[in-house]
């Protein structure tokens, strides 16, 4: 694969970056009505629904941040010239699959065999 500028998945990934942090900050602006809520459910005694909302907020603000950080590792190989090589093979990652997922670090087939001996190690 030709290893100048990607500037097609350059702009894909900084917009995606753009509506994340978008996203993170509406939550912060927001977080002080659902400490208003929380302190209503306190009121209503329904602790359960004001635990289950926090825990998908965390959830939430956790798949963001790693999403972040491989837009940012992206960006960061786009910058060096090594996007688009696999990370574990070397070989290009098709234009298929970095229009699918811009972030991609691996080619299918390594991504196949990483997601493999992941679900291995946790038992799944």
């Amino acid at each position: 694969m030709n290893k100048t500028p990607y500037l097609e998945f350059r702009k894909q990934l900084e917009s995606q970056r753009a509506q994340l942090l978008d996203e993170v900050r509406q939550k912060i602006a927001a977080s002080g009505e659902e400490l208003g809520m929380v302190n209503q459910s306190k009121i209503t005694d329904d602790d359960g629904l004001a635990d289950a909302a926090a825990e998908m907020e965390v959830a939430m603000v956790i798949r963001e941040s790693q999403e972040l950080q491989e837009i940012e590792a992206a960006l960061a190989r786009i910058g060096d010239g090594s996007y688009g090589s696999c990370a574990d093979c070397g070989n290009d990652i098709g234009q298929a699959r970095l229009r699918a997922t811009p972030s991609a670090r691996r080619c299918l087939p390594c991504q196949e065999k990483y997601e493999q001996s992941r679900a291995r190690k946790s038992g799944a």
